[in-house]
């Protein structure tokens, strides 16, 4: 590994820092490879928390909601950490795809469909059928990235990632007992319910907003945005 002269983290690669992108030299790379002493007799703790127990974690921080989007599918896990960009880009994005055209279009087929008679209601209702169900559908495939990146955006903060989880739990318990009308006849439980689950939305939201510990913790190396120089 290389010591960066700029940042001063170890980088596995050999041409630039794996951190913050500064290019080495020739002379970098030659002052390195004095300073190399073999211990084999401490493998793990050269591997443990080093750059390269960390490879295949994605550390860039998205500049665009294209590009935070490409992050997230391409990702597609909880390990490691997600910035506020990458968080925040991705919930308008899923807010724009998901939640507008349904509430959107669901609004305007409920107070104004009654509006137009006749066959054009009937052409109005399918179109706006086929919109919502296509949301819904596609809001299914955005429901893994949204755990992961959620996760990954508490792990930036050093916070355990279960959030997600016990969201996941809560509509679960929330749709079985819909399912099973115990939620209409235990009005107090229902309030309860949705209490917890507008709570774990407030602390996700909050969390959300707080910036990432700075340098690597337990989840990984801080997502950074690459120099000019960077590979």
């Amino acid at each position: 590994m290389t010591t960066c002269p700029q940042c001063g983290k170890e980088s596995t690669s050999e041409d630039y820092c794996d951190f913050c992108g500064f290019a080495f030299s020739d002379e970098d790379r030659r002052e390195n490879a004095s300073n190399v002493v073999a211990t084999p007799f401490e493998v793990g703790a050269q591997t443990k928390n080093s750059p390269a127990s960390y490879e295949g974690i994605a550390r860039e921080v998205p500049t665009s909601l294209w590009g935070a989007v490409k992050l997230c599918f391409r990702r597609g896990g909880a390990r490691g950490r997600a910035s506020r960009p990458e968080f925040w880009f991705w919930a308008l994005f899923v807010f724009l795809t998901v939640v507008v055209p349904i509430v959107g279009v669901g609004s305007f087929c409920y107070f104004q469909l009654d509006r137009f008679g006749g066959k054009v209601a009937d052409v109005l209702g399918f179109v706006g059928f086929i919109i919502m169900a296509a949301a819904l559908v596609w809001g299914i495939v955005c429901v893994g990235p949204t755990f992961s990146v959620t996760a990954r955006r508490f792990h930036d903060v050093g916070l355990p990632g279960l959030l997600p989880y016990l969201l996941l739990l809560s509509f679960a318990l929330l749709a079985v007992l819909t399912a099973a009308d115990i939620v209409g006849d235990e009005e107090v439980f229902a309030i309860v319910l949705f209490s917890f689950i507008a709570f774990l939305l407030l602390i996700g939201a909050v969390v959300a907003l707080c910036p990432g510990t700075d340098g690597m913790n337990k989840y990984g190396p801080k997502p950074e945005k690459r120099s000019p120089n960077a590979k």
